[in-house]
């Protein structure tokens, strides 16, 4: 657990635009919410071809894919009851390229509506929450006076020339 706070807080405190973690947050929510499939491997091809915070990604993706465990049932369902029209039924299953994407099953149509109405405004809200960090929170952590000991062993600074 001490292990995943402090690659947050590197993360955090590293070079890496706001932007860069705040998509990766909303693309680690997408990729999170849909079972794993074509339309994963085109969220993370997006993923290496962008310049993406991966660690954020990674975290991100393996914590919205265990809130599916639990919420994945209630979300098929919602989405069972609106997918009852016969034009979208038809449009989904005569499509190609809709069934290669897998959109005709339910849970993961749900997913990628979800997925797509909550992607811009949580990258927006990551960049936001990123940037607030850096400028109210990181300079008050550097001041005190546990974190500058911290940072003057011999440990830390091994740590940091390894990294």
């Amino acid at each position: 657990m001490l292990t995943l706070f402090a690659k947050i807080l590197k993360v955090l405190n590293s070079e890496a635009s706001p932007w860069q973690i705040g998509w990766a947050i909303g693309l680690g929510l997408l990729a999170g919410l849909l079972p794993f499939g074509f339309l994963t491997l085109l969220i993370l091809l997006i993923v290496c071809l962008f310049t993406i915070n991966l660690s954020t990604f990674l975290l991100v993706w393996g914590v919205c894919s265990g809130l599916m465990f639990i919420f994945g049932d209630a979300l098929e369902a919602l989405t069972w009851q609106y997918a009852q029209q016969p034009g979208l039924l038809q449009l989904l299953a005569s499509t190609e390229t809709l069934q290669l994407l897998h959109l005709h099953h339910t849970l993961v149509l749900g997913a990628f509506v979800l997925g797509l109405l909550l992607l811009l405004p949580i990258a927006w809200l990551g960049s936001l929450l990123v940037t607030q960090y850096r400028l109210r929170v990181m300079s008050k952590l550097q001041k005190l006076r546990i974190v500058q000991m911290l940072n003057a062993t011999k440990l830390v600074q091994l740590y940091q020339k390894l990294n």
